[in-house]
């Protein structure tokens, strides 16, 4: 396949990717003039953005009337900017991540922590840039064609934001009771540093707590009626490896306790899936790149409960673009939602849709879709200890973006923080609002 087919092959795949942006007419935005950028595979580390305006017919489409694009994108030439950037390219090399799998290549995976990319725009995770783009394609060939881009393309998609809950303890071990210690340990140092004195008393407060309680963390019908009463359903991964029996030090230390196949588990999950919720796998710590061990996993679960799981999203967020989507896809898997940070919330691949990972080496999307993860339970409380006005505004900001664009995303609030231990269930309750405003 020469240069010119790969091209149009990944351009009809951006097209495909994007076709909620335009379910008629989409040959309108396929002859867009947009420029074409010559052929450039070098990533700088980190990489270099700038900011491009937008026309005046198209600024809303922005952020403040802009949007940030890789500088090797953007022709030297004269005009206004945005008529000389390689749009097509732009969303490439977001959608797919392609300075971040760069990197993986030259360094190694950094298994979802955004503190590891020294020195890179954070501006790259904070919006849906390939969202916006594509808002912003059509609206340009509505704008050339001098009609109105609903008539065009169609309505534009509903936002969808999916709840799941990583089900990584049922009851307290000793490395839940240490992890969580920590984090209050953590916070309290981190207040006191700061002069914050009587935050930092309270979270040594919470760190001597946590570290003594007992507590239950089979929250499974506190959340089913909190989304009951709003007509929601979400997903619940559930960990399929061994459990309490024959688990070395690492995994006891990393990996949950529980096991699927335990009578009365079986009967929660099954309970769940009657009800209309999802099953997914949340595969062990050390199972990111092993596709039998995923499959032996995920076998575990489909037998406890009684039908094919399709669905997962990694343990940890540990993650590789080489080798992670690729042994999910040989295991069976059609959907995983790793795709986010573990110590920020963020739109990691600047995009909130769903999509089929470009699989360079075949030259051809992957069989398997990836759905990004934009905010979890821990960013909130853990990572960034927000007093609770503030945690309010954070959700909002996020949710308020994918809404924006049209996108969608998925939120991980983790079963066990419905416990008296976190009591982290009321700004659950305050997401659901914003979900469901009515």
């Amino acid at each position: 396949m020469n240069q010119d087919d790969v091209f149009q092959v990944k351009k009809e795949y951006l097209l495909d990717t994007l076709s909620m942006y335009w379910t008629s007419n989409r040959h309108l935005v396929e002859e867009l003039p947009v420029v074409k950028s010559k052929t450039n595979s070098h990533e700088d580390f980190p990489p270099q953005l700038m900011l491009v305006s937008l026309p005046e017919w198209a600024k809303d489409r922005g952020v403040e009337g802009q949007l940030l694009v890789p500088q090797k994108f953007v022709a030297q030439a004269d005009g206004e900017a945005w008529q000389h950037v390689d749009w097509f390219a732009t969303i490439f090399w977001y959608l797919n991540s392609s300075a971040e799998r760069q990197y993986e290549k030259e360094n190694r995976t950094i298994h979802s922590y955004s503190m590891r990319l020294k020195g890179w725009d954070e501006r790259l995770w904070e919006r849906a840039w390939v969202n916006r783009i594509g808002l912003f394609l059509r609206r340009w060939a509505a704008h050339l064609k001098k009609q109105n881009e609903t008539d065009l393309f169609g309505n534009l998609p509903k936002p969808q934001i999916i709840l799941t809950h990583d089900v990584d303890a049922i009851f307290k071990t000793k490395s839940t009771r240490l992890k969580q210690a920590a984090f209050h340990l953590f916070n309290a140092l981190r207040m006191a540093g700061h002069l914050r004195l009587r935050s930092a008393g309270g979270k040594l407060v919470d760190f001597l707590r946590f570290l003594f309680s007992h507590d239950n963390y089979c929250c499974f019908e506190i959340i089913k009626e909190m989304e009951t009463s709003r007509g929601m359903k979400s997903y619940f991964n559930f960990y399929g490896g061994q459990g309490r029996s024959g688990m070395n030090l690492k995994e006891k230390i990393f990996d949950p306790r529980y096991s699927v196949t335990d009578e009365k588990l079986q009967t929660i999950i099954r309970d769940l899936r009657q009800g209309g919720w999802h099953i997914g796998l949340h595969q062990s710590f050390d199972n990111w790149h092993d596709s039998q061990c995923m499959l032996a996993e995920k076998s575990h679960l489909e037998e406890s409960l009684g039908e094919e799981v399709l669905s997962c999203r990694q343990h940890w967020l540990r993650f590789s673009f080489a080798d992670t989507w690729a042994a999910q896809q040989t295991a069976g898997f059609q959907l995983d939602s790793t795709l986010g940070f573990n110590d920020r919330c963020a739109l990691r691949n600047g995009s909130a849709l769903a999509h089929h990972p470009w699989d360079d080496r075949r030259r051809q999307p992957m069989h398997l879709k990836a759905m990004p993860m934009v905010l979890m339970d821990s960013h909130l409380y853990d990572y960034q200890p927000f007093d609770e006005a503030s945690r309010r505004r954070e959700l909002k900001k996020w949710i308020d973006e994918i809404q924006a664009v049209h996108g969608s995303a998925t939120v991980i609030w983790h079963q066990r923080v419905f416990s008296r231990d976190y009591g982290w269930g009321a700004s659950y309750e305050y997401l659901l609002s914003l979900l469901s405003p009515g």
